[in-house]
């Protein structure tokens, strides 16, 4: 019985000092969208949400109640007053589920804004990329992206 005890305990004791010891993260950090000026989510929706399993990437497309509305009609026309916001970051592997993916950090965050003028209906488009949101000013491939965007069907929840 003693030689049952003595075994169980260096096992136990194995397996203590095969541990990493590194601290649980509950929270994920990394994912975590810098408070700027240059966007702001507040009081947008979530329209629809996708990955990119080619680029290793996880989207949220977000918008206001215009936006949302619109996307729900299949974005025929473009309305004024109409916030759309696309977040997209890069995907790292859950530490707590194997083959699990999580967001990491911050790739782009792109902003649709349009206005009325008259008769007509003014698209302000702005891409902010990584963590410190710098200002795309490269105005190249602005159409294809804007069409993109708008292009997202919304998500059917029940």
């Amino acid at each position: 019985m003693k030689a049952l005890y003595s075994l169980f305990a260096v096992c136990s004791l194995m397996f203590a000092a095969c541990s990493d010891n590194k601290p649980v993260e509950l929270y994920n950090t990394k994912a975590t969208l810098p408070s700027s000026p240059k966007y702001n989510l507040d009081g947008l929706k979530v329209i629809t949400s996708f990955v990119n399993k080619t680029k290793g990437t996880a989207s949220t497309l977000y918008g206001n109640d215009q936006a949302l509305k619109s996307a729900i009609d299949g974005n025929k026309t473009v309305g004024a007053n109409e916030v759309f916001t696309l977040v997209t970051w890069k995907q790292q592997d859950d530490d707590h589920w194997f083959g699990a993916k999580i967001p990491s950090n911050v790739e782009s965050v792109e902003v649709i804004k349009t206005a009325s003028f008259g008769n007509s209906v003014a698209v302000n488009y702005q891409q902010l990329n990584g963590k410190s949101l710098d200002l795309k000013t490269d105005t190249s491939g602005e159409a294809e992206r804007i069409k993109y965007i708008l292009g997202q069907k919304p998500s059917v929840l029940p």
